[in-house]
């Protein structure tokens, strides 16, 4: 195993379902100020800076919309054609059953709380984020590359 490789490897076990939304590096990716942020998410730079701080946390629908803004930032066009289920290899009786896979909207699987994932009823964002937190899928959608793509 190569320096990188080993790594890359320690950089993924640290990441915890709370690091995955560390608002101070989605805002660096973002190339934003924390002025900037507060005005794109309707809430005062005091918010921002005190969820940076780790004094206050946001709220479960405002860190769905940063990871939003941040996926569709680093994905550009090619975000709406990502596809969870064939990333992921869903069989066709777990699919039916989920969220994601009815309303065809595949590259949002982890921002539907209420989803079958895996087989497993994700029903509260800390459900969601811990069970995100493992997902290839996810993690690539975070990336500048994203997830391999198949039609």
């Amino acid at each position: 195993m190569s320096l990188c490789d080993a790594k890359s490897l320690v950089r993924e076990a640290a990441m915890t379902a709370e690091s995955i939304t560390n608002v101070a590096e989605i805002r660096h990716g973002l190339g934003l100020s924390q002025a900037q942020l507060a005005d794109l998410m309707g809430v005062s730079a005091r918010a921002v800076q005190s969820w940076e701080q780790g004094w206050r946390h946001p709220s479960p629908a405002l860190e769905r919309s940063l990871l939003l803004l941040l996926m569709a930032v680093r994905q550009a066009e090619s975000f709406g054609s990502r596809r969870c289920w064939d990333t992921v290899g869903c069989p066709a009786e777990e699919r039916e059953k989920c969220l994601a896979y009815r309303s065809r909207q595949g590259h949002l699987c982890w921002f539907l709380t209420g989803n079958v994932c895996q087989g497993e009823r994700l029903r509260t964002w800390s459900d969601k984020k811990a069970k995100c937190n493992s997902c290839s899928f996810f993690k690539a959608l975070l990336t500048a590359s994203g997830p391999a793509h198949s039609r």
